[in-house]
């Protein structure tokens, strides 16, 4: 007789979820999802975007890097006229120059990358220049390491930037009209050839602290100046006493106007236990100073511009000067280097003869340290009038090639007081001493 085939019942499926209780989805998956959130190019832009102790040094740093001026250079003299700087001063209808500096100069600081798109023929000056977010671009592999190509996505000159060697060049070509350029930083990964490795990396803990510790404090502001508090009855209630109760005690402790606030209670048994820490048990001050100094070292910005418990009208000034040695200048040389790489070759130039870059004298911050500079040279008084005006950019004066030294210096050992090393002088002839 045929039977029905028995069918073994599948096990029940369970199915698993996760939650990050007491802080927001996104710094959840945050922490859930990797401890280094400037690993990729996205994680360290929203760490920019969520710390003060990342946007400050960066914004000082990037800013007064867009204020200067670009010059090109030329066998060692500098050329306020020329082309590529024409293109650089309106780089494209949408970016002035320094918007465009400032956001290649934020990329690159924040991501250590930063990529510029070149449009207009291959082989004739650009017409336009486009930043590119470090989000956007993903490299490929090569063979041998390289980037083979890169792909850009978004909504700005998206698409697939070929690898090609152009005269021991390389470049990525994005059909006809676009040439991509890429200014790296250093990175222990793929020997420094596919992307840089952002700063941020490293100080990717002190970084989550301070976005912890200020999430931790705008929380406790919210829920009444607790962490967290349990509020428990010894007796039970029915479900509508519960809810009742449940919503008196949030209407009369929640909410940050209800801070400090002594709460008073009668009936019941109630017992109220704190099962948290507060601002002064977590040293929250410290940990957050300790976050802004840490980030602000990484980025070379001197302390006394980032805290106010470090400044002092002495060392101030010092730190300014500081700023640009270390930072701002450093900054400069890499993105105008690498501009440079990209457009002098369509201008019919060499970037190793001719180079996109800065003047020094006309740097406004580093002006004053000139000026004391003319002076000591000036008071050595081994240098011309002429030389030192041409330091500063000044023409030449007639007879400013002399070297000129006091009328009263004579040589050591002279004894000006005795007759024969007395000067010169017309005397009348009654008055001349008889000689015997």
């Amino acid at each position: 007789m045929w039977k029905l085939p028995k069918f073994r019942k599948s096990a029940p499926k369970h199915e698993t979820k996760s939650l990050v209780l007491g802080i927001s989805p996104e710094l959840g998956s945050f922490l859930v999802f990797g401890k280094c959130g400037a690993a990729t190019a996205a994680g360290a832009l929203n760490l920019y975007d969520d710390s003060t102790a990342v946007s400050i040094p960066i914004n000082m740093i990037a800013e007064a890097f867009a204020s200067i001026e670009p010059v090109v250079k030329r066998g060692g003299q500098i050329e306020l006229d020329h082309p590529v700087l024409d293109l650089l001063r309106k780089p494209s209808p949408f970016f002035t120059q320094d918007l465009f500096l400032e956001t290649i100069g934020k990329q690159y600081l924040i991501t250590a990358n930063a990529y510029v798109i070149a449009l207009g023929g291959l082989n004739r000056p650009p017409l336009e220049l486009q930043p590119i977010s470090p989000s956007n671009a993903n490299d490929v592999e090569g063979q041998q390491g390289f980037v083979r190509n890169f792909i850009i996505s978004g909504n700005s000159l998206a698409g697939s930037y070929e690898m090609k060697k152009d005269n021991n060049r390389i470049r990525y070509l994005g059909g006809n009209l676009r040439e991509l350029k890429q200014i790296r930083g250093f990175s222990i990964r793929n020997n420094s050839l596919l992307r840089g490795r952002s700063l941020l990396a490293s100080a990717s803990a002190e970084v989550r602290q301070h976005i912890l510790g200020n999430t931790h404090n705008v929380s406790m502001l919210e829920k009444g100046g607790r962490v967290s508090l349990v509020f428990h009855f010894d007796e039970d209630l029915n479900p509508d006493d519960f809810e009742e109760t449940r919503d008196r005690v949030r209407s009369q402790y929640g909410g940050a106007t209800k801070a400090g606030e002594i709460g008073v209670t009668s009936g019941g048994k109630l017992d109220i236990k704190e099962i948290g820490t507060n601002n002064k048990d977590m040293d929250f001050a410290n940990l957050q100073s300790m976050a802004k100094q840490a980030v602000a070292l990484q980025y070379k910005v001197p302390l006394p511009l980032i805290t106010i418990q470090a400044s002092t009208f002495n060392n101030y000034r010092e730190a300014k000067l500081a700023l640009f040695d270390d930072a701002v200048l450093p900054l400069a040389d890499r993105i105008f280097g690498g501009l440079s790489d990209l457009l002098m070759p369509r201008y019919g130039e060499d970037p190793a003869e001719v180079q996109i870059t800065y003047d020094m004298d006309t740097v406004t911050a580093l002006a004053g340290r000139r000026n004391e500079e003319l002076k000591l040279r000036r008071e050595l008084n081994l240098e011309s009038l002429n030389e030192l005006r041409s330091v500063i950019g000044r023409e030449e004066v007639e007879g400013g090639d002399q070297i000129l030294a006091p009328a009263t210096m004579v040589p050591i050992g002279t004894d000006l007081f005795t007759a024969d090393n007395a000067p010169d002088q017309d005397v009348e002839p009654g008055l001349a001493r008889d000689e015997e």
